[in-house]
């Protein structure tokens, strides 16, 4: 289903789950990711799972969610492409 904007309600959903998982620095777990999102924690774990078989996620021993490799990968193409000082003459 698309929201107003039409973007696509689960992918919005799986973005705000990376947010949430980057800004937490490895002490994300489904309840204080659930409750950081406004998603339901069946939801959440169900996002989560797809995100960790697709590499996008880890989970550790203790439970908590992390950043997955996937998204080391995908960021390495980026860098090879991005003009690191055109992008910064905006913000500076």
């Amino acid at each position: 289903m698309a929201g107003k904007s039409g973007s696509i309600q689960v992918i919005e959903r799986m973005a705000k789950l990376l947010d949430a998982i980057g800004d937490n620095e490895g002490n994300a777990s489904l309840k204080i990711l659930s409750a950081e999102t406004g998603l339901h924690p069946s939801t959440a774990f169900r996002i989560l799972a797809s995100l960790m078989e697709q590499g996008y996620v880890e989970r550790d021993d203790s439970g908590h969610y992390l950043l997955g490799a996937r998204l080391l990968q995908l960021g390495a193409r980026v860098h090879a492409h991005l003009d690191v000082r055109k992008e910064a003459r905006s913000v500076m």
